[in-house]
C-alpha cells in the first residue's frame, strides 16, 4: 500500500466518527434501517410486478392491474418487516459476525415469503400472482442485504466512537481473561469497556492488567455489577464449575447483565451451542433479558386456550378412564398430591392415580419398568402420560401453566440450596425440558440445570417447541415408567 492510499484511508477512516458524532446515534440508525427497508421492501414489491408485466408475452397470459398489487402493499410491508424484526436484523450488531447478518436476512425473508404466500391463498381477493411474491423474496434479500451491509458499517463504526461502549467485567484474570482484554481493546467497535477483572487470586487483588484494576473476588460479582452498573459480564475461568457458574448467574438474574462463557471452541461446535466470537475467541451466552410482561401475558393466554383444548377433547374419556381405575384396585381415582409451586405456594396437584391405595403418598416415584406398587392399569397410564391430564385443571386454575419445571414435593425443596430455589421463581409445568430430553431416565431433583436453562431462556417460541417435541416423547414413551 502507498503512502498516499495510507493518507486517503486514514483521512477517511477520521470523517466517520466526525460524521457520527453529530445528530447520529445508535437507535436513530436502528430506526433509518427499519424505515429503510419499508422503502426497500415496497420498491421490490413494484419491481417484482414490472418484471412479470414484462413477461406477459413471453409466459402467454396477462398479469392483473397494477391496482389490484397497489391495493395489496399494506398487508404485504408490515408482516415482512415483522419477520424481519423477529429474527433480530433490526437489534444490535454487537459481537455479530457477517455469518449472523446473513443467517438473520435469510431468515426474516423466508418467514416474510411464507407469510405473503399464506395472505395469497387464504385471502383470494388480492389476486396477486405467484411469480410477483417469489421475485418479491428474491429483490428484498438483494435489497435488504445491502441496507443490512450499509446500517452494520455505520453501527460498528458509531460504536468503534466508544459512545456506546458497554460497561463490562471479566471475571477471571488468568490466560482466558488477559487474552479477552486484549481482543476487546484492539476491536473497540465491538462496543465494550472493561471496568476491571474479578480473580479468587489473594495475590493479584488490587493490582492492575492494562490500566483494568481487578476489583474483588468472584464471589462479589452482584456488588461490582450494581456499583459499576456493568451490563455484560464475560467468565474467563475455565475451572469455576457448572453449578459455581449458575449460582453466580442467578444471583444476577434480577440485574439487566448478561453473562457470556470463553469457551473451548470444539466443544462449542460438537455440542451444536449457538455462539458469539470477539475476534477469534469463543462466546456462549448464557440466557438473556428475562422475558417480559408481553410474555406473561401471551404465556397465561396459550395455558389458557390449551388446557380448555385439552379437557375438552378428553372429556368423553374421563368416565371411562375412572371407571378402569376404580374397578382394578378400589378407592378414589384421582391422586390429589401437594405440590410447590411459584413463589413457594402449596397448591394441590391433581393427577389419575396409578399406583395401589396403600402407597405411601410422598414415596420415592417408580424408576423401574416392574416397580410392584404400580397397578396394571395405572403403568398404562404412565406411559401413555393420561394420568397427567387432570393437571390442565392446575393450569386453568393458574396454579401450573403447560410449560415449565416440574412441580417437586414439600420435603424435597426443603432441603434446597439457596441458588435451587431459583426454580420456584416461574409457574411448574406440565411439560418441560427434563421432561423432553430424559423424562424419568433423569430424576428430576438431581436435575435443575435443565429447569435453569429453561428459566434463563424461556420464550414463546421454546414453549411451543417443548410442547410440539412432547408428544413425540410421550408416543416414543421414552423414560415413562
Amino acid at each position: 500500500m502507498t503512502a498516499a492510499s495510507t493518507a486517503t484511508r486514514r483521512s477517511r477512516d477520521t470523517r466517520w466518527p466526525r460524521i457520527l458524532s453529530g445528530q447520529l446515534d445508535l437507535a436513530a440508525v436502528r430506526r433509518f434501517h427499519l424505515y429503510a427497508d419499508v422503502i426497500l421492501v415496497s420498491i421490490a414489491w413494484f419491481a417484482a410486478y414490472s418484471t412479470r408485466f414484462a413477461l406477459n408475452d413471453t409466459l402467454g397470459y396477462v398479469i392483473n392491474e397494477s391496482a389490484s398489487y397497489q391495493a395489496a402493499l399494506p398487508l404485504i410491508v408490515p408482516p415482512w418487516i415483522a419477520s424481519c424484526w423477529l429474527f433480530g436484523i433490526y437489534q444490535t450488531t454487537r459481537l455479530k459476525t457477517v455469518i449472523d447478518q446473513i443467517q438473520e436476512l435469510l431468515k426474516g425473508v423466508l418467514l416474510g415469503l411464507l407469510v405473503i404466500s399464506s395472505l395469497a391463498f387464504f385471502l383470494r381477493e388480492l389476486e396477486v400472482g405467484r411469480l410477483v411474491v417469489l421475485l418479491t423474496a428474491a429483490y428484498s434479500l438483494i435489497l435488504q442485504g445491502a441496507s443490512r451491509a450499509a446500517f452494520y458499517r455505520i453501527e460498528r463504526r458509531l460504536q468503534a466512537t466508544g459512545r456506546y461502549h458497554l460497561p463490562t467485567l471479566i471475571m477471571g484474570a488468568g490466560t482466558f481473561g488477559i487474552r479477552l482484554l486484549q481482543k476487546i481493546q484492539e476491536k473497540p467497535e465491538l462496543g465494550h469497556r472493561v471496568v476491571g477483572f474479578l480473580d479468587d487470586d489473594p495475590d493479584a487483588r488490587g493490582s492492575e492488567i492494562a490500566s483494568c484494576p481487578i476489583l474483588g473476588r468472584v464471589s462479589d460479582v452482584r456488588r461490582i455489577v450494581e456499583e459499576y452498573g456493568v451490563r455484560e459480564v464475560f467468565v474467563a475461568m475455565p475451572r469455576l464449575g457448572h453449578t459455581n457458574m449458575l449460582s453466580l448467574v442467578l444471583d444476577c438474574e434480577d440485574l439487566d447483565v448478561t453473562f457470556r462463557v470463553v469457551t473451548d471452541l470444539f466443544e462449542v461446535l460438537t455440542a451444536g451451542t449457538s455462539v458469539d466470537l470477539v475476534d477469534d475467541l469463543p462466546l456462549v451466552r448464557l440466557g438473556g433479558r428475562l422475558p417480559g410482561a408481553h410474555y406473561r401475558l401471551a404465556k397465561r393466554a396459550i395455558d389458557i386456550v390449551g388446557a380448555l383444548a385439552g379437557l375438552v377433547l378428553t372429556a368423553p374419556f374421563w368416565l371411562y378412564w375412572t371407571l378402569r381405575i376404580k374397578l382394578e384396585n378400589a378407592g378414589p381415582a384421582f391422586f390429589v398430591h401437594e405440590r410447590v409451586g411459584k413463589d413457594g405456594q402449596i397448591f394441590r396437584m391433581f393427577k389419575f392415580r396409578t399406583m395401589e391405595i396403600q402407597t405411601d403418598p410422598y414415596c420415592k416415584a417408580p424408576e423401574e419398568h416392574g416397580d410392584p406398587r404400580i397397578t396394571s392399569y395405572g403403568r398404562w397410564l404412565r406411559r401413555s402420560s393420561i394420568d397427567e391430564v387432570p393437571q390442565l385443571l392446575n393450569v386453568l386454575r393458574g396454579e401450573m401453566s403447560l410449560v415449565g419445571p416440574r412441580p417437586e414435593m414439600p420435603f424435597i425443596v426443603a432441603g434446597y440450596d439457596e441458588w435451587q430455589r431459583r426454580r420456584l421463581s416461574v409457574k411448574p409445568g406440565i411439560t418441560g425440558l427434563w421432561q423432553i430430553l430424559g423424562r424419568k431416565d433423569l430424576p428430576m431433583h438431581e436435575n435443575l440445570h435443565y429447569d435453569f436453562y429453561y428459566i434463563r431462556n424461556r420464550s414463546l417460541w421454546l414453549d411451543i417447541s417443548l410442547m410440539i417435541r412432547t408428544v413425540w416423547a410421550v408416543l416414543s414413551r421414552r423414560g415413562a415408567y
